[in-house]
């Protein structure tokens, strides 16, 4: 024979069956997190990083069309992908990555702004017009 402890509370039973619904919930949307790319600027360069834990350095590309900065992340687990429009401030042929202890770091340098110069001013004084008083035609009637 089966006998129940306490008696039955369906309110009861709904908190704790909410509760239980929350942190599963909460712990399911925590393994499939989005990436989140934090963008700074450090001497002069656009520096990207993103946390990646427990993702193998072989399934992250970066990659440069264009102006346009691509990261992707490609396991049998997650697919991701983030592109980045790169402004005319940016280098898009000097762009660095690196991934270490699960963070990637891409780094786009700033395109090299050209030192100011002085230009010469030429001086040049036109040939003089020589008329020739002379000749029969005047500059009216030809």
């Amino acid at each position: 024979m089966l006998a129940r402890t306490r008696p039955f509370n369906p309110a009861f039973d709904r908190r704790v069956d909410r509760a239980f619904d929350e942190l599963t919930s909460s712990f399911v949307a925590s393994t499939r997190r989005t990436p989140v790319v934090d963008a700074t600027w450090r001497d002069g360069s656009l520096v990207l990083t993103v946390d990646l834990p427990g993702t193998p350095g072989d399934a992250i590309a970066v990659a440069v069309a264009g102006r346009t900065l691509t990261l992707s992340v490609t396991t049998p687990a997650q697919t991701w992908e983030r592109s980045v429009r790169l402004g005319a401030t940016l280098d898009a042929d000097a762009v660095s990555a690196s991934y270490l202890d699960g963070r990637l770091t891409v780094t786009v340098a700033a395109v090299a702004t050209a030192e100011p110069r002085s230009i010469e001013i030429s001086t040049r004084q036109a040939a003089p017009v020589v008329i020739d008083s002379d000749t029969a035609e005047t500059p009216e009637t030809a």
